[in-house]
């Protein structure tokens, strides 16, 4: 029988109103922008390198800079790499998005339900 451990991302208690900022906006708060180093150390070398299949969680197609970064490299590490929606949209959520096709060739497969998932990498 396999085991699975399940990283996801570490959200802290904010504000919702900065939660739903612009990641321009919330750059401009000088404890977040200090705290994005270690969290993208975190997210590469504890996270993703440590992994043996890497999840995209792009909903409604919605891609991050950080995301996208994780994702080249757990490309590059090999890793098998699934995500929940086929587009790859970058740029400011929700009105201003643009594709980016460069990412939909590093997924192996697109999975709907965490079930989906767990068939096929078991």
């Amino acid at each position: 029988m396999r085991s699975f451990i399940i990283l996801h991302p570490e959200f802290e208690k904010k504000e919702r109103d900065f939660e739903l900022s612009s990641e321009k906006v919330r750059l401009e708060n000088i404890a977040y922008r200090k705290s994005i180093p270690g969290l993208v150390y975190n997210h590469l070398f504890r996270k993703v390198k440590q992994a043996d299949v890497v999840f995209i969680f792009n909903k409604d197609g919605y891609v991050g800079a950080n995301t996208y970064g994780e994702l080249f490299a757990a490309a590059i590490d090999s890793k098998l790499i699934f995500a929940l929606d086929h587009r790859f949209l970058m740029g400011n959520y929700p009105n201003d998005l643009y594709d980016e096709p460069s990412a939909s060739y590093l997924i192996h497969d697109i999975v709907k339900t965490p079930k989906e998932l767990f068939e096929k990498i078991k």
